[in-house]
């Protein structure tokens, strides 16, 4: 595997071995990670994290980031809610869900912030394809609204600054039945 046979190919500016692996067939695992060592060596692409690359570092879209460094996990709480401009705060992290333990990343790109939450609240979200070709599995406005209520232990939205326009009450009121008593006593 040459370094343009490898950019005609992944079209993805960040991209994982796997993804590579899927390119080159009649290529063994070892060689492509030998391969795409010695072009992150070269600086023909960035190492991210182990088995986590990018063609062009400047490029980067963090949302699409913060998926592909934590798996299983999707957009939500202020990041997505300030996505959709329910909140007009700009924060420093990229807050996201998981199903695993909660951890934080912080890296050449930002930081980046996984909170666990129990099995039966991961749902309410989708994988969006957003320009330049990322995608990334971002909340419904709505889940992101839930998951910032229960998360952040909030009970009281008076004195929150929500644009809640975008919020459609029939699907809040549909994930609301989902989250403990607490949760549900929030009305909007």
């Amino acid at each position: 595997m040459r370094y343009l046979e490898l950019r005609n190919r992944v079209k993805e500016n960040i991209f994982t071995s796997l993804d590579v692996q899927k390119y080159f067939p009649n290529n063994s695992v070892q060689t492509i990670t030998t391969q795409l060592y010695r072009f992150a060596k070269q600086n023909l692409i960035v190492q991210i994290k182990r088995e986590l690359y990018c063609f062009e570092k400047d490029k980067v879209d963090e949302l699409e980031l913060a998926e592909r460094l934590y798996q299983p996990s999707y957009i939500s709480c202020e990041s997505a809610l300030n996505y959709y401009g329910i909140v007009p705060d700009i924060y420093q992290s990229v807050t996201n869900v998981t199903l695993i333990t909660t951890k934080k990343i912080n890296n050449d790109f930002g930081i980046y912030l996984y909170t666990k939450i129990k099995p039966e609240l991961f749902f309410g979200f989708s994988k969006q394809q957003f320009s330049q070709g990322s995608h990334y599995a971002i909340a419904f406005p709505e889940k992101a609204l839930l998951d910032y209520f229960y998360l952040r232990k909030i009970n009281k939205i008076h004195d929150l600054r929500l644009d809640l326009k975008l919020i459609n009450k029939k699907i809040y009121n549909k994930f609301l039945k989902q989250f403990p008593p607490w949760v549900q006593k929030i009305k909007i």
